[in-house]
């Protein structure tokens, strides 16, 4: 009897164990690296941000750093803010609510360093600035210029054997292209052809039209979300142009009739953008053709602008005859 009292209580003890280690399931790679990134960022305190590379930043700590505004970005699951300072880029996870201020535009921000877990990964924790709140300290002026945008040159092709007349546009420009003077280059674009053609097969619904002027931009493709949406803050309150963007035109080159751009030129003074362009057009099945000039004045006022004139020319019409008729 005193055996078998002995017996079952070692059972016993050996069953206890063996339900304890079931329970303690081994720690994925991806989870004890989480932790130990915790534990040793808190413990040490080493905290980092390009906001401040030269210090050891508190977790949870609220920190007060002037920078320029790049844009924000509210369609993901956490919306990013960014901002440049120096010469460095960096991206805040902030509240949607936040105002956004004008790409270019000098404010002032309080953020903080926190943890956050992703959604979909719940077990890995990470640490990211977050914006607590921003205020503008010097709005954009726009840096008075003349500047040459679109223009056209004939060269060799060598795979097809022939001259080929090609737009060109001014990439060291575009590099330091303002916000509003974006969205003014975009409203002129839309409506005129600068070497559009599909990306692959046309959609049903015509929406992967690359336009060189958009791509250059990076706008995406014509009359995409990105492309309207921008023209619509920008003009919204001129409900004509408004309506004009609600009618956007995806017509690829080599289509029967078609209009294009032969050169764009866009001067800034006192806050006002000036956009003067040439273009002329064709109609292949009637051997037509026919070119026009357009200038543009759009005031910059805070965050819109204001179209205040425009001129357009008398249309210069004349016929053509196509090769082999």
């Amino acid at each position: 009897m005193k055996n078998f009292l002995t017996l079952l209580l070692i059972s016993s003890v050996l069953i206890f164990q063996s339900c304890e280690n079931r329970k303690k399931e081994p720690k994925t790679e991806k989870q004890i690296s989480a932790k130990k990134i915790e534990e040793s960022s808190v413990n040490a305190n080493r905290f980092k941000s390009d906001l401040r590379p030269n210090e050891n930043l508190e977790l949870g700590k609220t920190y007060t750093d002037t920078v320029n505004y790049i844009s924000a970005n509210d369609e993901s699951d956490e919306a990013i803010f960014t901002v440049k300072k120096d010469k460095d880029t960096i991206s805040l996870i902030y509240y949607k609510d936040e105002i956004k201020p004008v790409r270019g535009d000098e404010i002032e921000i309080k953020w903080k360093m926190d943890s956050i877990r992703y959604a979909g990964d719940p077990e890995y924790l990470q640490y990211s600035e977050f914006l607590i709140s921003s205020k503008k300290i010097k709005p954009l002026k726009l840096v008075d210029k003349k500047i040459k945008f679109l223009w056209r040159e004939t060269s060799y092709n060598e795979a097809l054997k022939t001259d080929i007349n090609s737009i060109i546009l001014n990439e060291k420009y575009i590099k330091t292209i303002s916000e509003p003077e974006k969205a003014a280059l975009a409203y002129i674009a839309t409506f005129v052809g600068n070497e559009c053609g599909w990306d692959g097969n046309a959609n049903e619904n015509r929406s992967n039209l690359k336009c060189k002027i958009l791509w250059a931009l990076g706008l995406g493709y014509q009359c995409s979300t990105q492309h309207l949406e921008l023209i619509k803050y920008w003009f919204r309150s001129n409900k004509d142009i408004l309506k004009e963007v609600g009618n956007c035109p995806t017509t690829p080159d080599g289509a029967t009739i078609q209009d294009t751009f032969d050169e764009i030129f866009l001067e800034t003074k006192n806050n006002e953008i000036i956009i003067s362009f040439k273009a002329s057009g064709f109609n292949m099945r009637e051997e037509k053709s026919w070119n026009w000039t357009e200038k543009h004045f759009l005031k910059f006022k805070e965050n819109e602008l204001i179209l205040t004139k425009k001129e357009v020319s008398k249309i210069n019409r004349g016929t053509f005859e196509v090769s082999g008729n």
